[in-house]
C-alpha cells in the first residue's frame, strides 16, 4: 500500500477533544444539574443533561484510576434508571449525591465531548430499546462500555435490561494506543468478574457509540474478551451504525470483524418529524438554493441532522442534548440581538428550530465595500463577544506542521506563538459566501455560526485570526479587497493581526484540504465525489501556492524539503548567497 494511501497517514483534521477541568468544578456541575431534575423530575431534558454529567464524570474518575469512580458508576446507572422512567429511583439519586459531597475528587480530570450526543443525534432511549432485542436467551448480561460516551450508553442498556428482570454487571474500559490498532486490557478485579459471568453461560455486551474509522476500539474489547475464555457466540457489540467493513481501517478488518455478532438501534425517536422534509446529508443545498447557485461540496456522514417543516418557514436542527443544545440557543440569542442572524427555539430531544431565511445566499463575484464592511464588523463581534476562558492549549501549530509534511513532503518550522493566541474565540469557522444570505429587506446574515469553531474539528478556540483567514480565503480576495477589510476589522475592534495573518491563512487552507481528503474516501462512487474531490484540490493548490511564496520569503528559515508525494513540483527554498 503506498504511503499516502495508507490510513494510518490520514491527515489531521479532527481535533483533540479532551480537556483538563477540575474534579470539584465537574462535581458541582453535576450536583446542580441533579437538583434541576429533582426539582422537575418529569423534564425528560433534565434528565439526560443529568445523566450525561453523570456519564462525564465517571469516565473521568474511571481514566484517573480514582476509587471514587465506583460511586459514580452507581450514580450514573441509578441517572440512567430515572431517565427510562423510574423516577422512584430518584431517593437513591440523593443519597448517592450527598454521599459523594464528602469524597475527595481529583485536582484535575480529562473529560472529552461525548459526541453521539453533541453531534450525531444519538438517542440513549434507541440504545434502550435495541438492548431489549439482545439478551434474549440468558438471564444474565455483563456489560462493557468503552469510555468515553459508551459510559453512559452501558449504563442505559444495563437499566434497560433490569427493567426485564436480567441480572446485569457493567464494567467500563478506555482502549489504548493508536486510533487504528486500539488495545484493552481488563484489570484483575474485571477479569475475575469476566470469569465468573462467563461461567454463568452470560451475554456479554460491547457498547460504544459508532464503530469510527477502524472500528478496532470494538474488536480489541470484544477479541480481549475472547481470549478470557469468552465464547464468541454470546460476545455481542452495540453500536450506533452498521459498519462497512470494506473502509474500516484497522489491520485485518473483514475478517476479524465478521466473527462478531453486532447491531445497531433503528432511530425512533425522530420519527416524530416523518412529516417533515430531510435535508441532512447535503440535501438541504437542493432545497435551500436557487437552481442555477453552485453547489457546495458536502461531507454527508458529518452534517447534523435536519429536518425542513412542511411550510418550508423552520429548520429543525440537532445541536445537542443538554448543555450543548443550551450553548447554541445562548449563541443564537446574542447573534440575533446583535442583527447578525435570527433566534433560536429548544424543540426537545436535542433539536433546535430556527426559521428559513428568505433571501438568497451570496457568492464571491457579489464582493463589494459594503459585504466587506459586514464581513469586518461580523468578526470583530465575535472577538468581542465569543471570548472564551479555560480552554486547552491550541493545537494548530502541530496539525499545520503534521498535515504540510505528509501531504507536500515538506518541514515546516514555526514559531510556536504564530497560531497561538492570549484571547481565544468561538470561532464561526464557516466563513464560505453561502454562509450568508441578503434578505428580501437586503439585510445581510449569517448563518450556521454557532457550533463549528468549537466541534471535534479543528480550529477549536481559536484567534479571530482563524476568521479573517478564513473570509480571505473563501471570498478570494485579492490585496486591495484584503487590506480594506483588515483595515476596517482594526478600526472597529481596536485589533490589529497583520503579523500573523499569513500563518493563519496558510493553516486555514492546509486544514480545508485535510478535511476534504478525509472526507473524499467516503463518498466514492457517488455524486458528491466529483465536488468533494474538487475542493480538495482546489484548497491543496492554494496552499501549495502559498508554501512556495513562503519558502522564497523566508530564504530556507522557514521550510525545509524533504520529500514530496504525489509527484508535486519540488517547492525548494531559495538559500541565502
Amino acid at each position: 500500500m503506498p504511503a499516502e494511501a495508507d490510513p494510518k497517514n490520514d491527515l489531521w483534521a479532527f481535533r483533540e477533544g479532551r480537556k483538563s477541568s477540575a474534579g470539584e468544578t465537574l462535581f458541582d456541575d453535576l450536583r446542580s444539574s441533579i437538583a434541576e431534575l429533582c426539582a422537575h423530575p418529569r423534564d425528560s431534558s433534565l434528565a439526560i443533561s443529568a445523566l450525561l454529567r453523570a456519564g462525564e464524570f465517571e469516565a473521568g474518575l474511571a481514566d484517573a484510576i480514582s476509587p471514587a469512580h465506583m460511586i459514580a458508576q452507581c450514580l450514573t446507572d441509578e441517572l440512567a434508571s430515572v431517565f427510562l422512567g423510574e423516577s422512584k429511583m430518584l431517593d437513591r439519586v440523593r443519597a448517592l449525591i450527598q454521599q459523594m459531597s464528602g469524597v475527595e475528587f481529583p485536582e484535575s480530570l480529562s473529560i472529552s465531548a461525548p459526541e453521539g450526543f453533541a453531534y450525531y443525534a444519538l438517542h440513549p432511549h434507541d440504545y434502550a430499546r435495541l438492548a431489549e432485542t439482545v439478551v434474549t436467551r440468558n438471564d444474565s448480561a455483563l456489560v462493557v462500555g468503552i469510555r468515553s460516551i459508551g459510559t453512559t450508553l452501558s449504563a442505559i442498556v444495563c437499566a434497560a435490561l433490569k427493567q426485564r428482570d436480567k441480572a446485569v454487571i457493567r464494567i467500563t474500559v478506555r482502549p489504548t494506543g493508536h486510533p487504528y490498532d486500539r488495545v484493552v486490557h481488563f484489570s484483575a478485579d474485571q477479569l475475575e468478574s469476566i470469569h465468573r459471568w462467563n461461567v454463568r453461560q452470560s451475554d456479554f455486551l460491547v457498547v460504544d457509540e459508532g464503530p469510527g474509522r477502524s472500528g478496532s476500539s470494538f474488536l480489541s474489547a470484544g477479541e480481549t474478551l475472547a481470549r478470557a475464555g469468552v465464547p464468541v457466540e454470546r460476545i455481542t457489540l452495540l453500536g450506533s451504525r452498521q459498519a462497512d467493513v470494506n473502509q474500516l481501517c484497522t489491520t485485518k478488518a473483514r475478517e476479524r470483524w465478521s466473527r462478531f455478532r453486532f447491531r445497531s438501534p433503528k432511530p425512533a425517536v425522530y420519527t416524530r418529524f416523518k412529516n417533515h422534509i430531510y435535508v441532512g446529508g447535503g440535501s438541504w443545498r437542493n432545497l435551500l438554493l436557487k437552481d442555477d447557485f453552485p453547489r457546495p461540496a458536502c461531507w454527508p456522514q458529518m452534517e447534523r441532522l435536519k429536518f425542513l417543516s412542511p411550510d418550508r418557514k423552520s429548520i429543525f436542527k440537532f445541536e445537542g442534548f443538554g448543555r450543548f443544545g443550551q450553548q447554541v440557543i445562548t449563541r443564537a440569542g446574542i447573534i440575533a440581538k446583535a442583527g447578525f442572524g435570527c433566534q433560536a427555539l429548544d424543540a426537545g430531544d436535542g433539536m433546535i428550530v430556527y426559521p428559513v431565511v428568505r433571501g438568497q445566499a451570496l457568492t464571491a463575484a457579489e464582493l463589494s465595500t459594503e459585504l466587506l464592511e459586514r464581513l469586518a464588523r461580523y468578526c470583530a463581534f465575535r472577538a468581542a463577544e465569543f471570548r472564551m476562558s479555560n480552554s486547552p492549549p491550541s493545537q494548530l501549530s502541530a496539525m499545520l506542521k503534521f498535515n504540510v509534511l505528509h501531504e507536500f513532503g515538506i518541514e515546516l518550522f514555526l514559531d510556536t506563538d504564530d497560531l497561538s493566541t492570549a484571547e481565544p474565540i468561538l470561532s464561526d469557522a464557516r466563513m464560505q459566501p453561502h454562509e450568508w444570505i441578503r434578505r428580501d429587506n437586503s439585510q445581510i446574515v449569517k448563518v450556521d455560526a454557532y457550533t463549528h469553531g468549537d466541534d471535534h474539528f479543528f480550529p477549536g478556540p481559536s484567534d479571530v485570526a482563524w476568521d479573517l483567514a478564513g473570509a480571505i480565503v473563501e471570498w478570494n480576495l485579492q490585496q486591495d479587497a484584503t487590506d480594506y477589510f483588515l483595515s476596517t476589522f482594526r478600526r472597529v475592534s481596536g485589533i490589529d493581526r497583520s503579523q500573523q495573518l499569513d500563518t493563519f491563512i496558510l493553516a486555514y487552507t492546509v486544514l480545508r484540504l485535510a478535511y476534504w481528503r478525509m472526507a473524499l474516501p467516503t463518498v466514492k462512487a457517488s455524486s458528491e465525489e466529483q465536488r468533494v474531490a474538487q475542493a480538495y484540490e482546489s484548497y491543496r493548490a492554494l496552499a501549495q501556492d502559498q508554501l512556495r511564496k513562503r519558502g522564497e520569503h523566508f530564504k530556507g528559515e522557514m521550510l525545509k524539503k524533504t520529500s514530496l508525494s504525489r509527484g508535486d513540483v519540488a517547492i525548494a527554498p531559495r538559500t541565502a548567497a
